[in-house]
């Protein structure tokens, strides 16, 4: 009877799409946080945004950490948040407490030399091993039925896997990481 209630209960994961609505990737992030990391384009030197997810299924962008100040980085706490939310450790700057909302989240994959990450689990998952340059991926929370999980993997595992950017190959499965 454990098994069968373990199956039916929901697993809450994050889901990233495609803008055309193909399902490209899945994951569920410990403690519901993951970061996305990226070499900004100016100062070549890596941002990380780290991210939460809702108590609603949505993404809240806690905290942002960069080294150097470049065109597009905050310079400045978010308005209304105190100015010690912004602190320098290890040579790194950090702004937290943003606690921006979205109900998704849409990011598009840098051309040139942004190297987009999906950081969670301690697993680095290069964008690249599931979107192309220019691509948007968009990110979006879910609860899931675990048995629904099993199944998709099960299926996966016996199908060929999803469609991969034109002259691509995943260095990591190209769907489920839970």
């Amino acid at each position: 009877m454990g098994g069968v209630l373990y199956a039916a209960s929901s697993i809450t994961v994050v889901t990233l799409y495609d803008a055309k609505g193909g399902e490209r990737f899945r994951f569920s992030p410990p403690d519901g946080r993951f970061t996305i990391r990226f070499l900004h384009s100016w100062a070549r030197s890596p941002v990380d945004e780290v991210f939460q997810v809702g108590p609603e299924n949505n993404i809240v962008l806690l905290e942002t950490i960069y080294e150097d100040f470049g065109a597009g980085l905050p310079h400045e706490p978010e308005p209304g948040r105190p100015i010690s939310s912004m602190t320098i450790e290890n040579g790194k700057i950090h702004i937290r407490d943003i606690n921006r909302i979205v109900s998704d989240l849409h990011v598009r994959v840098g051309r040139f030399v942004a190297a987009h990450t999906l950081i969670y689990r301690d697993k680095h998952v290069p964008f690249s091993d599931f979107a192309a340059p220019g691509d948007v991926v968009i990110f979006k929370v879910q609860s899931v039925k675990r048995y629904v999980l099993w199944a998709t993997v099960q299926t996966l595992n016996h199908t060929r896997a999803p469609p991969q950017p034109e002259g691509r190959t995943p260095s990591t499965p190209a769907l489920i990481f839970v």
